[in-house]
């Protein structure tokens, strides 16, 4: 805070859930939210309503008061709802004698967000912005002993998710290029209620869906695979598992698969893919450039005469969607996506404690795609593989 000029940092949200700064600076899940304030060399205080103070107790913040310390009822029977929101933040401001820069965090709506600004700076308040990497960004990157132990128990389940699905896929016969199971032809959606369940059984939730794409489809990255689409054989099967904790940690893993026999262009794809992920594993350490990891992948892929994303700085079109066309991995934590990034125009240093995936792929329209992913733990001059999960393309 010292060093960006912040004498208050503010964190609001009406709940923890979607809110990865609030979750943070609380360290509890609160279901209707509230309001940290963090003066500079002051300890955090933390406002919630009445109902939720158990919940906000179990947290990490010692200092905890509610709405009423505040007088909110008295506000919004004279301010009204709005307006009585703000007046209790100015009214924190001020009991904790807060005069100098203030910052707010916090994933909320944005016209709300912009509003209680406008409002506090008319009251006087010295309310200024942050550009991309603020300070909730940049505390959340590296991640302390309970966070990485809380990713790695995700990542743990995750593969329990990973081996019960496979044992489906292996429990299938085949017909006419289709899987049977118990006699019924196999479809994305009936795996897909399987990997349901087995979250449900992990104690862990998949917002975002999962990816199951299967065939032609699986040269889309994005394509989560259609329900009713029978699962092949011997095509690509891209299984992307990215599910989160109760406590709001993330976990992201894939897999290639193909049950059969798959054909020489992906095995090739595979083998290609499988050599890029090693060897950016291996150059990922403390002090190195994210950037650098991403071009050390893209070296190898071209080296080997595949097409990279970088081939579209110099007009090759193509190179948006044949070969290696996505970044090579990103941070996890309270988000699926933070800091820092391996990509080509990352600025991001790789420092002890950072949490990323490394997740190169190959893609092309009429044969498939090819994707492995591990989350790994930045330890220092080496990381921690924390996907202890087989890398084999053969079902």
């Amino acid at each position: 805070m010292e060093k960006r000029g912040l004498d208050t940092a503010l964190v609001i949200g009406e709940s923890t859930l979607g809110n990865p700064e609030l979750l943070y600076v609380t360290g509890t899940t609160i279901p209707r939210g509230g309001i940290f304030l963090k003066r500079r060399h002051r300890d955090p205080v933390l406002v919630v309503s009445n109902i939720d103070v158990g919940s906000a107790k179990r947290g990490r913040i010692q200092d905890v008061r509610t709405y009423n310390d505040f007088g909110y009822h008295k506000l919004q029977e004279k301010h009204g709802p709005e307006h009585a929101y703000v007046r209790l933040i100015d009214s924190l401001l001020h009991s904790m004698n807060s005069h100098g820069k203030i910052a707010i965090y916090g994933r909320n709506e944005f016209s709300r967000l912009l509003s209680v600004a406008d409002s506090l700076r008319r009251m006087g308040h010295k309310v200024t912005g942050e550009q991309d990497g603020s300070l909730f960004d940049s505390l959340r990157e590296t991640k302390d002993r309970h966070e990485i132990t809380r990713v790695r128990n995700v990542g743990l389940r995750a593969i329990h998710v990973v081996h019960g699905t496979l044992e489906m896929l292996r429990e299938c016969t085949t017909s006419s290029g289709k899987l049977k199971h118990k006699r019924k032809t196999l479809t994305i959606g009936a795996v897909k209620s399987k990997i349901g369940a087995l979250l449900a059984d992990q104690g862990l939730m998949a917002p975002e869906g999962t990816t199951f794409a299967v065939g032609h489809s699986s040269a889309d990255p994005h394509a989560m695979g259609e329900p009713s689409d029978p699962v092949r054989s011997g095509t690509p099967i891209v299984f992307d598992l990215f599910p989160v904790s109760p406590e709001g940690y993330w976990f992201d893993l894939t897999r290639t698969y193909v049950a059969g026999k798959p054909s020489p262009k992906v095995e090739q794809m595979f083998r290609a893919v499988l050599d890029v992920q090693l060897r950016s594993m291996d150059s990922i350490r403390e002090g190195v450039p994210a950037r650098q990891t991403m071009n050390l992948a893209c070296d190898i892929f071209e080296r080997n005469g595949f097409k990279t994303i970088r081939k579209t700085l110099k007009g090759d079109s193509e190179a948006a969607r044949i070969g290696f066309i996505h970044s090579l991995g990103h941070g996890v934590g309270l988000t699926i996506g933070e800091r820092p990034y391996l990509s080509l125009f990352s600025d991001d240093l790789l420092r002890k404690g950072h949490i990323v995936t490394v997740e190169p792929g190959l893609y092309r329209p009429g044969v498939g795609g090819v994707r492995i992913e591990d989350t790994v733990l930045v330890r220092g001059r080496r990381i921690e593989n924390l996907t202890p999960l087989e890398k084999e393309l053969k079902i």
